[in-house]
């Protein structure tokens, strides 16, 4: 039996084994809001029976990160653009904490673009499956927005220090393939086989012990005893933050959305 509730800006689908989760903005590129990331973390705190929680993107992306005509909307008033950016930041955070203490398997289905924050939602799983077309592209460098999502808090323990630090300034788009080969996917699936690979890495888990991915996380996350994920996180916030304000970053964000506002 499958149990469906659609409720803008999540659907969420249960079965008896998986819950999936689908980002649904499809017309923003999945974009983050506080709305959106509210929704998630209620939506986490329901799966105390499910075997496996799927996370994935409706549409073509996965996500495209904050949504950047909401900060620009708010740019004129500092104070005004400060705390709407704290807002979501903050709500970020609490979908990758909440992430990390499921009680089950957890797979990021990437079914197409992750940019800016919502590398987060990706790297907070503990399976993640890409579709060949899909791509990975910070995009901070070309905004003025200082990181956030984990690409300091968690990236660097999948590729090291150095090779983020660079990505991040160069601001370079890598491929799914590429992604893999650095060890940021475990599994690539074509755009026709991507669903039979996602049931397959679903029930492959399904039929585990859940405790042992509980486990295993909280072991590989307390392993920072000196410095915790929510330490981590919190200074990119507050650098997310600061910089937002910027003449800046705020003349950079008038200048992305000023081609998609002339097409209109």
């Amino acid at each position: 039996m499958t149990e469906t509730t659609t409720s803008s800006p999540l659907l969420v689908d249960r079965d008896d084994a998986c819950m999936r989760i689908r980002l649904n903005r499809p017309g923003r590129g999945n974009a983050l809001t506080p709305e959106l990331l509210d929704a998630l973390v209620d939506a986490l705190s329901t799966c105390d029976e499910t075997r496996v929680v799927v996370l994935t993107g409706e549409g073509r992306a996965f996500s495209s990160g904050g949504d950047i005509s909401e900060f620009h909307a708010r740019a004129e008033d500092p104070q005004t653009l400060q705390a709407y950016g704290d807002r979501v930041v903050s709500a970020l955070n609490q979908v990758i904490l909440a992430l990390r203490d499921l009680p089950c398997p957890s797979v990021a289905a990437v079914n197409g673009p992750v940019t800016g924050g919502a590398i987060g939602l990706m790297l907070a799983c503990d399976t993640i499956v890409m579709n060949r077309d899909a791509f990975i592209q910070p995009y901070y460098a070309r905004m003025g927005f200082a990181p956030d999502g984990g690409w300091t808090a968690l990236m660097p323990d999948r590729i090291g220090s150095a090779r983020t630090g660079s990505w991040l300034t160069l601001d370079n788009r890598v491929s799914a393939v590429a992604a893999f080969e650095m060890g940021l996917a475990d599994r690539l699936a074509d755009t026709e086989s991507f669903e039979t690979v996602l049931t397959d890495t679903v029930a492959e888990l399904a039929g585990h012990d859940p405790c042992v991915a509980t486990i295993s996380r909280r072991l590989l996350d307390a392993r920072r005893s000196g410095d915790p994920l929510s330490a981590r996180l919190e200074r990119e916030r507050t650098a997310f933050c600061a910089l937002l304000v910027r003449p800046e970053t705020r003349a950079r964000m008038a200048a992305f959305l000023a081609p998609r506002a002339e097409a209109r």
